[in-house]
């Protein structure tokens, strides 16, 4: 460390300069050794005082390192529960899996099958299915449910009756009660897991062409 170059720089700029960042180990050390250069020769830093700023650089660095340690182990932490997570996923393939999901996938045959869940009564519900530019394609009366889980089944029309193209779909509920509030909602969909991917934006479950989050995973069945 230069201690010519730190006696020549102001305390004050120092001292503004630690409180507006994080102060490491090195500005703690340039800080004193600025003030004891700086002090006035009558009236010098008494032992007290000096034995503060010591005991204080010693919390400093116990801090960072504490705080370096929680660093690594999170990482760690994350290396493992990443590891976990892709061998649980690998395990899943050619089983039978529920999600949470707002997405269905229409093959061209059949018809696509999720299910609605609601917590409370709905005195009207509706389904839209939307394609992946937003556009509604159709739009499915429910009628009124009961609280709890109910099938819905989409047949792959639109609202004129033609089939429409295959590909992934969204879907989302419109659901009132009596008083005419909204009712909260969740869908679900289910199937067999043919293949699992792993990218950046995370572990991939596929039943078919349609991708579910490893996290949305409420049910594994064999």
């Amino acid at each position: 460390m230069d201690v010519q170059n730190v006696s020549h720089t102001n305390p004050a700029e120092l001292t503004a300069r630690a409180s507006n960042s994080e102060m490491g180990k090195e500005e703690f050390l340039r800080l004193l050794v600025t003030q004891l250069s700086n002090q006035d020769p009558l009236n010098p830093m008494d032992g007290q005082e000096f034995a503060a700023q010591l005991a204080q650089f010693t919390s400093v660095e116990q801090l960072l390192n504490i705080q370096q340690t929680l660093v690594e182990n999170g990482q760690l932490n994350s290396m493992l529960a990443e590891g976990i997570n892709s061998g649980v996923a690998s395990g899943l393939i050619g089983r039978t899996v529920e999600a949470q999901s707002t997405s269905i996938h229409w093959d061209g045959s059949g018809s696509t099958k999720l299910q609605l869940e609601i917590p409370s009564a709905a005195s009207s519900v509706k389904a839209i299915i939307r394609d992946g530019n937003g556009d509604i394609v159709s739009t499915l009366d429910l009628g009124a449910r009961e609280s709890g889980r109910h099938d819905i089944e989409w047949n792959g029309r639109d609202s004129r009756g033609a089939a429409v193209a295959t590909g992934s779909y969204h879907i989302e509920i419109e659901a009132t009660d009596a008083d005419g509030g909204g009712v909260n909602w969740r869908t679900f969909v289910a199937g067999r897991v043919d293949r699992v991917t792993f990218g950046q934006d995370g572990i991939k479950l596929w039943m078919g062409e349609l991708p579910l989050a490893m996290g949305h995973v409420t049910a594994v069945s064999d």
